[in-house]
C-alpha cells in the first residue's frame, strides 16, 4: 500500500515539474520586468538622438538632447 501511494506521490510530483518546465519554455517574456508607465519618444532637432520628452530640451517647436545643441541649432 505504501509503494503504491509513493509511486502515486513521485508521479504527481515528476507531472508537476514537466508542467512547470512546458510553461516557462512557452512564455518567454514573462520574465522580463514590466515596465510600471510608458515615455512619449521624442528625437533631437540638431542630431535625431531619441531621448525621453521629460528629459528633453524644448525651445518654441523645436525638441533638443542637451542645450548645446539647442544654442547650435539657432
Amino acid at each position: 500500500m505504501f509503494r503504491i501511494f509513493l509511486v502515486l506521490v513521485l508521479l504527481a510530483v515528476s507531472l508537476y515539474a514537466v508542467r512547470l518546465w512546458l510553461n516557462s519554455r512557452a512564455k518567454p517574456n514573462s520574465r522580463l520586468p514590466k515596465q510600471a508607465n510608458h515615455q512619449k519618444i521624442v528625437s533631437c532637432k540638431h542630431c535625431g538622438l531619441h531621448v525621453p520628452a521629460q528629459e528633453a530640451i524644448m525651445i518654441g517647436d523645436n525638441i533638443f538632447c542637451t542645450l548645446e545643441h539647442a544654442k547650435l541649432h539657432n
